[in-house]
């Protein structure tokens, strides 16, 4: 190949790449095996010839994203399928792919015609069964059924449908990859905008709470030290006598395919850790049990016991609540539990209390609570591609969906100035939280963290950024730089390993961290919390 054909090919895919990575809706089209963007140099004859990247693109932090370099060769099907396409026009040579839904494909359609596009199908399920027995040979009756149903002509879409085992997708082809990028972010953009808002999944965004939520607390207190903020888990009362209760309150959903023991641990547990992570060991609980009208006897017993057992191995006193079966829920649900401790009024952290200098300190690794869910509830499907071994690694993550021993081992040490748990939005989130309500700066740098194999599995598996994912379990502490340290040792000799990820600092405006890539993003809560789709998705699945 030429110097200057290289450097042309090389050229037009990195700006086509720019716009690919900076176009926020694409993010919704890249499907579960990833979008891979190719171009050939002229007249293409193998793989070797067609310009791709290297692990496809993926999803970070909301945004589509390379997960490699560029590389002659790292594509086989969509490169592949743009030498097929070139053969019978050598005007194509670039190709991207993207998801494939009935709503989507119905929407191409009429988009098509309004741009003048031509549009196909090829439909796999009447691929002859001498085609799909000879090597090779399913690639070239592909192009040729797709430019049959288009009347003779290269489509500019078409989509790929009835394979078995294979995900739909649909392609998009053009002269070269800057064309095709700007048709792909043009059709992702207008596709968004033609969506009805998604349902909402998961707690408020921050502007409704910070705006209308916080504006509606009833009456003020002056014996209520700390309110609702942004990021505090738990609210603080004056009670008199240098004392202070904490209190906090969190619903517990029940998840598929878990026994229903694992629902009144996590009950308990996921409760506890927000007034464990206010430096206090919780005392006393309250929680409500709704419940189906066919939940039987035998059930309603289990999650009992489970919630009694577990309170009873934290030193927790059961005060009070509400039990009882009610239409409208499709599962034992706890619609509430609240978890109180007394402490003396300078006995307490909060996560406003982080000071410049402070070390930043996770306990576990991201992702804790997105890895054990996922693991058991999608399992069938992580087993066809991981060993068992670690697959069960990932379900045991369940049981470490919380911070109470995290939170008082680092507390019994001393130094600490703030602790949160990262739950919705996930490490990320929980960082920028903290700064937010200590109002700090953070710099931040992930290849410090802590990145159990099974954590690192899942999330390569579902496309998930675990550093966005929910994750009870991963406990943030900020710590005077002298007792870090002693923290990071206490944690481990209790069977809890930990890292320094960072540093608190005094500019408030810097929030950033540094990725693995080598890229720095800001702190921020995510807008979605990516471990809902995937959730939600595996629900459906069954």
């Amino acid at each position: 190949m030429k110097l200057n054909e290289k450097i042309e090919i090389y050229g037009k895919m990195s700006v086509a790449l720019e716009y690919i990575e900076a176009c926020k809706e694409f993010a919704n089209l890249i499907p579960e095996v990833r979008t891979n963007l190719v171009y050939g140099k002229a007249n293409p004859q193998t793989p070797e010839d067609v310009l791709a990247v290297e692990g496809r693109i993926t999803v970070i932090n909301n945004m589509p994203h390379a997960a490699g370099k560029l590389k002659f060769g790292a594509s086989s099907h969509m490169a592949r399928l743009i030498i097929e396409i070139n053969k019978n026009d050598p005007s194509i040579r670039a190709g991207i792919n993207f998801a494939c839904n009935p709503d989507l494909i119905k929407w191409l359609e009429d988009y098509c015609k309004k741009k003048g596009w031509i549009f196909s199908v090829i439909d796999r399920t009447k691929e002859p069964e001498e085609i799909k027995q000879i090597e090779g040979a399913s690639m070239p009756w592909k192009v040729k059924e797709t430019i049959r149903a288009a009347g003779g002509k290269v489509p500019k879409i078409f989509y790929e449908a009835g394979a078995v085992g294979k995900e739909d997708l649909t392609v998009l082809v053009g002269k070269d990859p800057i064309e095709v990028a700007k048709d792909a972010c043009e059709i992702a953009r207008e596709y968004a905008k033609s969506l009805k808002p998604p349902p909402k999944v998961g707690k408020i965004d921050l502007e409704t709470f910070t705006n209308y939520l916080l504006q509606r607390l009833g009456k003020k207190d002056e014996t209520v030290l700390v309110p609702p903020l942004t990021g505090v888990d738990a609210a603080v009362i004056d009670i008199g006598n240098n004392k202070v209760l904490i209190v906090a309150e969190d619903p517990i959903f029940s998840i598929p395919k878990q026994p229903l023991e694992m629902f009144g641990w996590y009950t308990v547990h996921i409760g506890a850790s927000d007034v464990a992570v206010m430096g206090v060991k919780p005392r006393y609980m309250t929680y409500s049990l709704l419940m189906p009208p066919e939940t039987s006897d035998e059930e309603f017993r289990t999650i009992v016991d489970s919630i009694h057992q577990t309170a009873v191995e934290l030193d927790i006193a059961i005060v009070g609540g509400h039990t009882g079966y009610y239409p409208g829920f499709a599962s034992p649900t706890i619609g509430g539990i609240a978890v109180f401790a007394i402490a003396d009024k300078d006995g307490y952290v909060t996560p406003a209390g982080a000071k410049p200098g402070d070390d930043v300190i996770l306990t576990k690794g991201p992702a804790i609570e997105t890895v054990g869910i996922l693991s058991v509830l999608r399992e069938p499907e992580l087993l066809e591609n991981y060993p068992k071994l670690l697959v069960e690694k990932a379900k045991a993550l369940c049981k470490e969906m919380t911070v109470v021993k995290d939170a008082i081992t680092a507390m019994e040490v001393g130094g600490v100035t703030a602790m949160h748990d990262a739950t919705e939005g996930g490490v990320i989130g929980g960082l920028f939280e903290i700064a937010n309500a200590s109002n700090v700066g953070m710099e931040i740098d992930e290849i410090s963290f802590i990145y159990p194999e099974e954590v690192k599995m899942v999330c390569e598996a579902f496309s998930i950024d675990p550093v966005a994912a929910i994750a009870e379990g991963s406990l943030l502490i900020t710590a005077k730089p002298t007792h870090s340290k002693q923290i990071i040792k206490k944690l481990k000799e209790v069977g809890i390993n930990a890292s320094i990820i960072g540093k608190v600092t005094s500019d408030s405006k810097t929030r950033i961290m540094k990725r693995l890539d080598g890229s720095k993003v800001p702190l921020e809560i995510p807008e979605q919390d990516p471990f809902w789709p995937v959730f939600f998705e595996g629900v459906e699945k069954g």
